[in-house]
Formats: structure tokens, C-alpha cells, sequence
């Protein structure tokens, strides 16, 4: 009996898991992936994608267009990224969806190989990562995520209410960042100059989706002044930020 209540618990999370990706329909692929030294190393963006339209998603590089049904909704895209798991003998990838706020979504099982040469056991491990995505049978269902702006300050300046609110914690970057003009956007670039941030546009002119180093999230325009926004140990961090464009 405990092991038939096991099993229909290991199914229900897996539908659950299946449902949450159920309700995106776009992913972005990076050039790179956080864990790797160079863009499309192993070909492993390159197959990530292919692997993403096989399983029904609406695959896109981060240095392509946005694609013009998400529209300004940043929040309808959902950014995949590899992590590379710590084993002596085996090479281990795990694929990881996050949301615009940067929180987890979904993380693959392991996806491991004891291949000893490098590029044929990452491409073997996402292989092997990828058998689980397949088999939650992804199917976009219609759904449409909604803009998951935070509250403005204003709003959380409110009474406490009996429904829980997230928690700001607001840090000033003071440096002045540039703005650089990409094909898909803008990079910020400090007085170094370093690639601080990465925008990508939407529909809207003063909302851009953002990525600064493994962070990701939003920089939108409040009041005259700029915020990059993302999820931090489940709790929404605003930074404000100067830019030149």
C-alpha cells in the first residue's frame, strides 16, 4: 500500500511539473551557458535549441529578435540554461527553466555519461537530460502568463493584508552604465568598459528583459529612473540603475 501511495505521489509532482512548462510556450537559449567558457561550446546551445523545438517549444538566441506574439509580456518567456553537476567519474548536465524573475520552474534529472572525451560526453549527457523533458509529453495549453510585475512601492507601503506580499530590498548601483546598441537590444557597458547587463526589447520602449550575469529579470522605466528587478532567495530585489543611452 505505502508503495502504491509513493508511486501516485512521484506521478502527481511529475503532471505538476509537466503543467508548469504546459504554460509557456517560448524559450530563450543563451549564447552561452553560465556553467561554459565559450559561446556554443560543444554545440551544446546549438542542441539544446534543436532539442527545445522537438519537444514543441518556440526556441529563440538570446541575440535574435523576441519574438512579436510575447509582445511586452516578458514574462511569457521562459530562459533555459545547462548546469553542470560535480562527479569524479561521470559527466552530469541538468537542463533548468527559470521564469523572468530568475526563479526555477524545472530542473531535468541528471543527465550523466562516463565518456572520458569532452564533447561527445556533454553532447551524451544532454542527450540523456533531454529523455526525461521528452517524457513529460510537453503540449503548450493556451495559457497565458501574466505580467508578474511586482507590487509598486507605493502599493506595499499599504496595511499589511491577510495575503502574504513580496518583500523588497532595494540597493542603488550608482555607477553611470551606457548603452550599446545591439541587433536584438542594448548591452550596458560600464566606464571600464564591461559588459554589465544585457537587455533584450519588447514591445515596450521602457521595458526591456534583462540578464546580468546569472541573473536574470526585467529593467523597466518608474518615475524617470531605471530598476533592474529580479527574484532573490524568493523574495524581489529592485536595484536602481543610471543609464546613458
Amino acid at each position: 500500500m505505502k508503495k502504491f501511495v509513493f508511486i501516485f505521489l512521484i506521478l502527481g509532482a511529475f503532471q505538476l511539473v509537466a503543467q508548469n512548462l504546459n504554460d509557456y510556450q517560448y524559450v530563450m537559449v543563451p549564447t552561452r551557458f553560465a556553467d561554459f567558457d565559450t559561446e556554443n561550446q560543444y554545440r551544446l546551445n546549438t542542441i539544446t535549441k534543436f532539442n527545445l523545438e522537438k519537444m514543441g517549444f518556440f526556441a529563440f538566441y538570446e541575440n535574435s529578435d523576441i519574438p512579436k506574439e510575447v509582445g511586452d509580456n516578458r514574462c511569457a518567456v521562459l530562459n533555459v540554461d545547462l548546469v553542470k553537476g560535480k562527479h569524479l567519474f561521470w559527466t552530469k548536465l541538468n537542463v533548468v527553466f527559470k521564469d523572468c524573475f530568475g526563479k526555477i520552474i524545472y530542473q531535468s534529472p541528471d543527465g550523466k555519461t562516463k565518456e572520458k572525451e569532452y564533447k561527445k560526453a556533454y553532447q551524451e549527457a544532454l542527450q540523456n537530460a533531454f529523455t526525461f523533458l521528452f517524457d513529460l509529453n510537453y503540449k503548450y495549453n493556451g495559457a497565458k502568463v501574466v505580467d508578474q510585475t511586482p507590487i509598486s512601492f507605493s502599493t506595499a507601503e499599504k496595511p499589511i493584508s491577510t495575503v502574504p506580499e513580496p518583500v523588497f530590498e532595494t540597493s542603488d548601483y550608482s555607477k553611470l552604465l551606457f548603452a550599446q546598441p545591439t541587433s536584438n537590444g542594448f548591452q550596458l557597458v560600464d566606464s571600464t568598459p564591461k559588459v554589465v547587463f544585457k537587455l533584450f526589447k519588447t514591445d515596450s520602449p521602457t521595458m526591456f528583459l534583462a540578464q546580468k550575469g546569472n541573473q536574470n529579470g526585467v529593467v523597466s522605466l518608474k518615475d524617470g529612473n531605471w530598476f533592474f528587478e529580479y527574484q532573490e532567495n524568493e523574495k524581489v530585489v529592485s536595484e536602481k540603475i543610471e543609464i546613458k543611452f
